[in-house]
């Protein structure tokens, strides 16, 4: 990973502003819903300067890998577990409100 556009760096993960959203629990308390994420944190990589991939990772040594296009398109074949999770995910969503009519 030499060279000045090649960096990877650690978040901790923190529902729901930096947990994905198949990832992120929402837990109803007497204050108000909490947000949980899955994971502990996260390894971003960075190639020439462009996302690569973030692994997820959890102290329980469960990790799940989200790869940026670019690197599908170098890689030709990865682990999809992130892509299927988010689809599993998006499907469980209700669909979108329809637009509010014009008042007039």
């Amino acid at each position: 990973m030499a060279g000045s556009g090649n960096v990877a760096d650690h978040a901790w993960a923190s529902a729901p502003s930096n947990c994905p959203p198949q990832y992120t629990r929402v837990v109803d308390g007497p204050n108000g819903p909490r947000y949980y994420c899955n994971y502990t944190g996260a390894v971003s990589v960075t190639i020439n300067g462009a996302a690569f991939a973030r692994t997820w990772w959890a102290m329980d040594g469960n990790t799940v890998t989200e790869f940026s296009p670019a690197a599908k398109a170098q890689l030709g074949r990865w682990d999809t577990q992130f892509d299927d999770d988010y689809a599993a995910w998006l499907a469980t969503q209700p669909p979108p409100a329809p637009p509010a009519e014009p008042s007039n």
